[in-house]
């Protein structure tokens, strides 16, 4: 952590590094508190253990899936009557743990023109850009990518997609 400190400050003088020791000391005793306290009442399931080497393939996807939809996004915002049909997503899936969802609602966050607005227990409400039929459907491949990641079947992780475009619908 030091070396990183020192990388980024680009100061090498008695006062830099003293003010990392104590960034870094600051930091190890409140994340030292943090990690004795569980935040999801569910118990970690033993059985759907995340695969580290999975995550050599996870990552070009998610690089992938961003970068096409920033071309999409793009697209949509330099049209001349910018089509955009801002619509609620709702949907439901079968992930293991907490960690696995919240993991999920992060990767469509990062991927431009969508945002995740909650994650309540297995299900999820999206925003999105646009209402296009090829557009509005959350992506299975995204979620299948993440349900690789814990070794799961990734047959249907996403299911009862249901599309909210007006305030009586939600």
């Amino acid at each position: 952590m030091l070396s990183f400190w020192l990388i980024l400050s680009g100061h090498f003088d008695f006062f830099h590094i003293s003010l990392g020791i104590i960034s870094i000391i600051t930091v190890l005793l409140l994340n030292s508190k943090i990690r004795k306290y569980e935040f999801f009442a569910e118990s970690e399931n033993k059985t759907n253990k995340f695969k580290t080497l999975r995550l050599f393939s996870y990552l070009p996807f998610m690089i992938w899936d961003i970068t096409i939809s920033s071309f999409k996004v793009a697209y949509l915002i330099i049209h001349p009557k910018m089509p955009l049909k801002t619509v609620l997503i709702k949907f439901e899936t079968k992930l293991p743990n907490m960690t696995a969802k919240v993991l999920l609602g992060n990767s469509i966050t990062l991927t431009p023109g969508t945002l995740t607005l909650q994650i309540k227990d297995d299900e999820f409400l999206v925003h999105s850009l646009t209402s296009d039929s090829t557009e509005v459907h959350v992506d299975q491949a995204l979620a299948s990518q993440i349900a690789q990641l814990y070794g799961m079947d990734v047959k249907s992780v996403v299911h009862n997609e249901e599309v909210i475009t007006s305030v009586e619908d939600l």
